[in-house]
């Protein structure tokens, strides 16, 4: 079985040595999360800043209109909660496990004292969180510029790109997704993602192992990306 990547390499912990990324591990608790299990939701009052070790959070906001969107994943190493370093008072979205997961948590007294002493560690934070927003923003304009197909050809490059592990015939999307998270990252209806990714697997780009996909070819995906019909 493959081993979890080592947490104290998160980008959460740049520029720190490997004494003070133990400093930082040593004050966290473990917190592990079944799978659909809710880590925190939408509004509730921000108290503590986790680090994902294995598994997969799922992000989730709430509409006006009640409806759920899928935000985000959250992988091995990248944080959850940075709100809690900038002094945020609700988490901004309800976080689930999409698998089993296990992370590290750090109380928001407990890391105001960390973040007074490694003040760097904030900063880090900051940039974490700048780049899921522009991530964000990056799927806002594929929905309104692309079609159902480039959005998901995308979406599956990212995850390909963010997680993906070598097989033996071509990249390995190691996370269980549905059909029905792809459908709502990708804004459309599970309908319309099944018949995209069963034309797929039969023109040979794509390959189903188990409830995971194996990307058979990562060029041909990429020019899905482009392609003007779905």
């Amino acid at each position: 079985m493959e081993q979890p990547p080592d947490i104290t390499r998160s980008r959460v912990f740049d520029d720190l040595t490997d004494a003070d990324r133990r400093v930082w591990l040593d004050a966290s608790s473990h917190r592990l999360l079944k799978r659909r299990q809710a880590l925190a939701r939408q509004g509730e009052a921000a108290h503590s800043f986790y680090l994902v070790e294995s598994g997969l959070l799922k992000l989730v906001q709430v509409t006006v209109d009640g409806n759920e969107l899928i935000v985000r994943f959250v992988r091995p190493g990248e944080p959850f909660g940075g709100v809690v370093a900038l002094d945020g008072t609700t988490y901004p979205v309800t976080a689930i496990a999409a698998e089993p997961t296990r992370l590290r948590a750090w109380p928001r007294q407990t890391l105001g004292p960390l973040l007074q002493r490694y003040p760097h560690v904030r900063t880090n934070i900051m940039r974490e969180m700048t780049a899921h927003m522009t991530d964000a923003l990056t799927r806002v304009r594929e929905l309104s510029t692309e079609r159902v197909g480039q959005r998901l050809a995308h979406t599956l490059l990212r995850l390909m790109h963010q997680g993906g592990r070598p097989a033996p015939d071509g990249v390995l999307i190691p996370h269980l997704l549905t059909r029905q998270e792809l459908a709502e990252l990708t804004g459309t209806t599970l309908y319309t993602v099944s018949r995209l990714l069963s034309k797929w697997q039969a023109d040979g780009v794509l390959r189903s192992s188990g409830r995971r996909l194996i990307v058979r070819s990562p060029p041909r995906l990429e020019a899905l990306t482009l392609a003007e019909d779905d």
